[in-house]
């Protein structure tokens, strides 16, 4: 091997090693990891946390919706389900909801203007039963709400 050759491969070469040992599992779990997509709809208005509680015997399972998981909170932004959580990465859709009318809300990420912030799956350490959990409001209340001493930086 020319020494121009070993310097080409190990300037190409290390780089691309490097990116895909520190990035490859975040893509292998986005693209392995995705799951049928869920429809949230929240009560009209509603701001604050919202708790989606599995494996609630007598409670209704899931329903679908146009190929989606369909979870409706009620008038306190909470659900109780027989099913289980499913797991992963799905391209969910949260709306708010009056009778049959529905605004739907943005989950577009800091400084975009979002509506939902903070999703995830938790276990309840007095029932070890699952349940979901996000945040519905501006990114005002929800970093007043996280961060009540506001020392985290805003969008400038």
């Amino acid at each position: 091997m020319s020494k121009s050759h070993f310097v080409l491969t190990a300037v190409l070469g290390l780089p691309l090693m490097i990116g895909a040992v520190i990035l490859g599992p975040t893509a292998f779990d986005l693209v392995f990891h995705r799951r049928q997509p869920e429809r949230f709809l929240i009560p009209s208005g509603y701001s604050g946390w919202v708790r989606i509680e599995f494996r609630r015997k007598g409670a209704p399972a899931l329903r679908m919706e146009d190929g989606r998981l369909l979870l409706k909170l009620n008038e306190q932004a909470t659900l109780q389900t027989s099913s289980d959580p499913i797991p992963g990465h799905g391209k969910d859709d949260f709306f708010y909801y009056s009778g049959d009318r529905r605004t739907r809300l943005s989950n577009a990420g800091v400084c975009k203007g979002g509506m939902i912030w903070q999703v995830e799956i938790m276990v309840d350490e007095k029932t070890s039963t699952p349940f979901e959990r996000f945040y519905v409001g501006t990114e005002d209340s929800y970093r007043h709400e996280v961060d009540p001493g506001g020392k985290a930086p805003g969008c400038e």
